[in-house]
């Protein structure tokens, strides 16, 4: 729902900000007064082509800008999401602006867009009856979502788009296995040599770190003897040695101990000290007695670092990234290999899989097909309602033959996708006996609007988040069939926002929000302005579009009748 509409400097509106409601508002004035610039300008916000005289005379840009609301609109939030045009809060703007040559820029919250973009949100936002371009229904490739969201094809359609997918899957291995057969072999054969070299490596985690403190000690060797025998002697060997002084001491504490029992914990920590250093000496002895031949283990050292270094240039940083390399390339090994994965196999899976998408399309396209039938019944009755009687309108189904397709159909293959086989088009017939032909092709600007109001009024239920803008749509009719359409957009309104251009007082009479568009001369210059009536205001603007601009007071009289009967 579009709660801010704000125009400036677009032909000849200076300024302009209206405030907009649910429910059906219309805007009514005189021939000329600028109703359609309000549309024009709606319809450049949806992604209208800009053009340099769309921008007010004497000014270098113009801009339209709108808020919307987008508490019903939970099928956008993804894409925003997506995107990173997700709004603070609930509510979304976008913008367009004209500029000097006839350049435009778009934005979505305040994010530079391009122009497609901006259409792909605005079309969820907004449905405009005035240039065709605008018109949902009129674009057939939106047809069977439609109907879809009619015949609430929802669970059937996730199946459906599943099943094609994994469809598609298999094709494209099997192609890839048929197409690069010899490639293919060759990539085993790199696999299987890449997993040999890792697995002949026979890699332990943590391996190079050890090699290189081994390497370390190898390396000095004469130093590890000349410390280790220094620390020896001064523990236990030298004259006077550590350990000796250590047990002389400990030999008058234990007397000391007998006679003062506050030393028996001292001398415990004394005799754990005394454990600690005759272990220390036991290693440092075993250290100046290493008999392995270093130049022998230092050659074997360096050569299996070597290789280690080979391999982690080739497969990783450091045993645990080989090893997993290795794990992965046996996986692709085995993808290629398994007897899953064979041509046969592919081609079976193909199959099934194509038998599961033509069940699927089917059942899609019968329910399908009985929505229509409904569809078409419900349209019908609208139609004869709004003056209609004698448009028949019809879903047209069709389907595209395609040989190389495994979904069939009748024994035919036939093109597929996710939504299934079926091709849609909305046609109508527009007298009785002739052709029923699409709905772009039929009908005048106001013929056209009613039947889309027709469509609308049996879709409501699936887009009632959607601001719907009317225009001409009382083009050619009056009396009774001028109230039935302003009571079916009222209705209409009931369901989220409709804005309604109209020169009738049985429509304007009907809705529960009015703004007048006038001329105005400001400065010597002449700008669009929109006032928002009140009750009174509403009854004297409708009082003028019964009886012209001399307003009597049986126009007023009658007025107020027509507007207290909504």
């Amino acid at each position: 729902m579009i709660k801010h509409l704000r125009i400036r400097n677009f032909a000849l509106i200076r300024d302009l900000s209206l405030d907009l409601s649910p429910g059906l508002t219309v805007l009514t004035g005189e021939t000329g007064a600028g109703k359609s610039m309000l549309v024009d300008s709606l319809a450049l916000l949806l992604g209208e082509r800009a053009a340099p005289e769309m921008i007010r005379f004497g000014e270098s840009s113009a801009a339209v800008e709108a808020v919307f609301d987008l508490e019903r609109h939970a099928d956008l939030l993804p894409l925003l999401s997506e995107k990173g045009w997700m709004p603070a809060e609930g509510s979304l703007v976008l913008r367009r602006e004209i500029l000097a040559g006839g350049r435009s820029r778009a934005f979505l919250a305040e994010h530079p867009v391009s122009l497609a973009d901006l259409r792909r949100v605005a079309a969820s936002l907004v449905d405009l009856h005035g240039q065709h371009e605008h018109q949902v229904l009129l674009r057939a490739s939106e047809h069977l979502a439609i109907l879809d969201g009619h015949a609430e094809q929802g669970e059937r359609l996730g199946k459906m788009a599943a099943a094609w997918e994994s469809l598609l899957s298999v094709r494209r291995r099997l192609e890839a296995l048929e197409k690069d057969a010899e490639g293919i072999a060759r990539r085993l054969d790199f696999l299987k040599y890449q997993v040999d070299e890792i697995e002949r490596a026979a890699l332990e985690p943590g391996e190079m770190e050890a090699l290189r403190a081994e390497r370390l000690r190898l390396r000095n060797l004469e130093k590890i003897g000349e410390l280790s025998r220094a620390g020896v002697e001064a523990l236990h060997e030298g004259e006077v040695s550590a350990l000796g002084l250590l047990e002389a001491a400990l030999g008058a504490a234990r007397e000391l101990a007998r006679l003062d029992p506050g030393l028996d914990a001292p001398l415990s920590r004394g005799e754990e000290a005394k454990l600690a250093l005759q272990d220390l000496a036991a290693a440092l002895s075993e250290a100046q007695h290493d008999s392995e031949d270093p130049l022998c283990r230092l050659e074997e050292i360096e050569a299996r670092m070597a290789s280690l270094e080979a391999l982690f240039r080739k497969y990783g940083s450091d045993e645990a990234a080989v090893l997993d390399y290795a794990r992965r390339s046996r996986e692709e090994y085995e993808s290629f290999t398994g007897e899953e994965h064979s041509a046969e196999r592919l081609a079976e899976a193909i199959r099934l899989g194509a038998e599961r998408c033509s069940r699927l399309a089917g059942e899609l396209s019968s329910k399908r097909r009985a929505a229509a039938r409904r569809l078409e019944d419900a349209v019908g009755e609208e139609l004869n309602a709004l003056g209609l009687a004698g448009k028949a309108f019809r879903v047209e189904f069709a389907e595209e033959e395609d040989p190389g397709s495994p979904v069939r159909h009748g024994g035919v293959g036939v093109s597929c996708g996710p939504a299934g086989w079926d091709r849609v088009q909305f046609l109508l017939a527009a007298n009785p006996g002739e052709p029923a032909r699409p709905l772009s092709r039929v009908g005048s600007g106001g013929e056209i609007s009613r039947i889309m109001l027709a469509i609308h009024l049996v879709l409501q239920r699936g887009s009632e988040g959607t601001s719907r803008v009317f225009d001409e749509v009382d083009a050619g009719i009056g009396g009774s069939v001028a109230r039935a359409v302003g009571r079916k957009l009222q209705e209409l309104g009931r369901g989220g926002q409709v804005l309604c251009v109209t020169h009738l007082p049985q429509i304007a009479s009907l809705a529960e929000h009015h703004f007048r568009v006038a001329k105005h001369s400001r400065a010597g210059r002449t700008e669009v302005r929109v006032e928002a009536l009140d009750r009174e205001g509403a009854v004297r603007e409708v009082a003028r579009m019964l009886g012209g601009e001399k307003v009597s007071d049986l126009s007023l009289r009658h007025a107020a009748e027509m507007v207290s009967g909504r």
